[in-house]
């Protein structure tokens, strides 16, 4: 028996190529030639602290790279959730880029290496760092 378009299987629901195309976006291809910071530091709060109040830091991670070192926290709001940290080490200038599935964000990173971006969702993300003169370092993926 033939299948008939209005009697064959269920089509794709409309949200199943949205994934798709949030999954490859995940994996920007910009940065194939970085280097990949290693993880230093990954601690985790006890979890009654990180659900009990507002703005509690829910992670706190160390990520190093050929004399350059980024110290992020993870901070809960609610749903959404907030970085803040500091790049310390060889540079001049640097730019910071948070990946995430389908969106970039740019927090600015100060003369003195702080840097803060707020209303994340939880979810993916991944550091990129540009320097002036030198090659991108990039983070492995992790979850806020």
């Amino acid at each position: 028996m033939r299948n008939r378009p209005d009697t064959g299987p269920a089509s794709r629901p409309p949200h199943g190529k949205d994934g798709r195309a949030a999954a490859l976006a995940a994996f920007d291809r910009s940065d194939d030639a970085a280097d990949l910071a290693r993880t230093r530091a990954d601690t985790v709060p006890a979890t009654e602290a990180a659900r009990s109040e507002d703005g509690a830091v829910t992670a706190a991670l160390r990520f190093e790279h050929g004399g350059v070192a980024v110290d992020l926290q993870v901070r809960a709001h609610g749903r959404t959730r907030s970085l803040s940290g500091l790049v310390t080490g060889d540079f001049e200038h640097a730019v910071l880029r948070v990946r995430r599935p389908g969106a970039t964000a740019s927090p600015t990173v100060g003369d003195d290496g702080r840097f803060s971006l707020d209303g994340l969702p939880r979810g993916p993300i991944s550091l990129s760092l540009l320097r002036t003169g030198r090659p991108p370092v990039v983070t492995a993926w992790f979850t806020v």
